[in-house]
């Protein structure tokens, strides 16, 4: 018989307080799936560790345990915890780390309903995790993309994004087996989903539906019963309790409650959330008799009524809690009480569908926006390379090879190729800023780029304006490399292009506390008046001079700048672009 970890003392399964190797959460997987309480408590003291240490890895791991640890107690901080530990690792943009802190955040949007949210962090992930070659990143995001197109009603697909999990899994420690465990209990759950959606249009797929949902949510049931983990048995049987009862089988579902109750009494603490979920399953499935002690399912649903924490008081537990106490109260005669859990469950369930219709929008809408911007991209692309290869065919012909007649059209060529390649420019830009999130902007010295686009622009000494150029080096902040690198060509193109021969443009940057200050100053400056880009975005048209200050907005909205004439656009004129410095 293998020895139950959860019956260990705690001091001799204490968790690793030192955060500072990307092996912690490891050294801490047992702690956390047995004895939540000391997790959090080892988080802790990581946290504290770290911060001594001045570790800022070491303090978002910490933090990330902690949450972890709280989720699994229910308690409130949870979300808080977390959402700083998101915070943080994006400061840092370590991928490992923020992947495992998106993660998390996309647990806490499920929970919450945001349900589109969630997909999108999730799916602004992939492309990194694919990148790092980490299935165990590459897995979690999977199976909460999974979760969450499940709860908007995309069954199918949520049943091929748990067995693309499945094909992720390899190794057969206990870690392995309850991830797939808990996989196979959401493909039973995905299963039961499609039969919902089936019943009254295909009876025959429902059933067959049904049949699969039942054979994965036993296998899940077994599987879990052959771990030491509480909460995966609870869940399980949960899960394979709501398939038996939609399949009218009464008595079997009652059988795997005692069942799972016999060999689970050790790992299903009273008044813990493990606890609180197989009693509730053995609840639902004693209303569903006749013959049944009611006072006795009263008081084990009030128990579970006041447990702490939000598990039982939101989403699918509390709508089976109220369901529960509103069959139980009216069997037993107190129906005004009665009456109110009902109203409460038909509430959450006009919420839910409220809900599930806007959350499935948002994400056909996120989805179709991302599409057709890939779509856009490829697009300019294929019209920007094009133009920018009839450019040098022109620019390779002199005058002297042409007759005085075709010079003039040749330079009327020229100059509309370039305007078109220009527009192209500034469309990309548009259309990359637009697309771009900003969970994809890393660390950025934005000196670097400030002084490279002034040395490649500058004018040569003959020219008839003068570029004098002041940088403060040392500036960093969080942005978009190519995107930032266009908008500040497009900046001082503008600059110089606007300024009378034996002018001077002025271009500096300089830090502001905790601002970085770019400041162009020279002549007239063809800047659009203020809600071009709304303008633009709306429409999709506008002059060239309204597309490059719709390219500037966009890119600042990006990077949560601010851009704006502190002088008038006539001669002398200075914008500036303030960007938030990384501390």
């Amino acid at each position: 018989m293998s020895h139950d970890p959860s019956l260990t003392p705690a001091n001799e399964i204490a968790g690793d307080s030192d955060a500072s190797s990307e092996t912690f959460f490891q050294r801490n997987q047992v702690l956390l799936a047995t004895r939540a309480a000391d997790a959090l408590n080892v988080g802790r003291e990581a946290e504290a560790r770290a911060r001594d240490a001045g570790d800022g890895l070491g303090i978002v791991r910490a933090l990330l345990l902690q949450g972890m640890a709280q989720d699994a107690l229910g308690h409130a901080e949870r979300d808080a915890t977390l959402a700083l530990a998101l915070q943080q690792a994006e400061a840092i943009g370590e991928p490992v780390t923020l992947i495992r802190a998106v993660n998390s955040q996309i647990v806490v949007d499920i929970h919450r309903g945001r349900y589109a949210d969630a997909l999108w962090r999730g799916q602004s992930m992939l492309g990194m995790a694919h990148a790092l070659r980490r299935n165990d990143l590459l897995l979690r995001l999977t199976m909460n993309l999974g979760t969450a197109l499940g709860l908007i009603g995309e069954h199918e697909l949520a049943i091929s994004m748990f067995n693309e999990c499945l094909g992720l899994l390899a190794g057969d420690d206990a870690g392995v087996r309850q991830q797939r465990v808990r996989i196979v209990n959401n493909m039973a759950w995905a299963w039961l989903g499609v039969a919902r959606a089936a019943a009254e249009e295909r009876p025959d797929g429902a059933l067959a539906a049904l049949a699969s949902a039942k054979q994965l949510a036993q296998q899940a049931c077994d599987g879990a019963l052959a771990e030491a983990h509480g909460a995966l048995r609870a869940g399980s049987l949960d899960t394979l309790v709501g398939v038996l009862l939609e399949m009218g089988e009464e008595a079997e579902a009652l059988t795997w409650v005692e069942k799972v109750e016999r060999q689970s009494e050790a790992m299903l603490q009273p008044h813990t959330i493990a606890w609180g979920t197989s009693t509730l399953a053995r609840c639902r499935v004693e209303v569903a008799h006749a013959d049944v002690d009611l006072a006795a399912v009263e008081r084990r649903l009030r128990e579970i009524e006041a447990l702490p924490g939000s598990r039982f008081r939101t989403g699918e537990l509390h709508a089976s809690l109220c369901l529960c106490l509103s069959e139980v109260l009216s069997r037993l005669g107190q129906h005004q009480e009665a009456l109110r859990y009902h109203r409460q469950w038909m509430q959450f369930e006009a919420r839910t569908q409220s809900l599930l219709a806007r959350e499935h929008a948002m994400a056909v809408h996120r989805t179709m926006e991302s599409l057709w911007g890939e779509t856009e991209e490829f697009i300019t692309h294929d019209l920007r390379n094009p133009l920018g290869a009839a450019l040098v065919q022109i620019d390779s012909i002199t005058p002297r090879m042409l007759d005085e007649r075709s010079q003039a059209p040749l330079g009327d060529a020229r100059r509309h190729v370039r305007q078109a390649f220009e527009t192209a420019d500034h469309y990309l830009a548009i259309v990359r800023a637009r697309n771009l999130r900003r969970a994809s902007l890393s660390m950025v010295d934005l000196a670097e780029l400030v002084d490279d686009v002034g040395e490649r622009l500058a004018p040569p000494a003959s020219a008839a304006v003068r570029l004098e150029r002041d940088v403060e080096w040392g500036l960093e902040i969080r942005g978009d490399r190519i995107s930032l690198l266009m908008a500040l060509d497009q900046l001082l193109r503008m600059a110089l292009n606007g300024t009378p021969p034996g002018g001077t443009v002025n271009w500096t940057l300089r830090a502001d506390q905790a601002y970085a200050v770019l400041a162009v100053e020279g002549g007239a400056m063809a800047w659009a008046p203020h809600g071009a880009w709304r303008a633009f975005a709306a429409t999709g048209s506008g002059d060239r001079r309204d597309m490059a200050s719709a390219m500037l907005t966009r890119v600042a909205q990006l990077h949560d700048s601010r851009i704006e004439p502190v002088s008038g656009l006539a001669d002398g004129a200075r914008i500036e672009w303030r960007f938030p410095l990384v501390e």
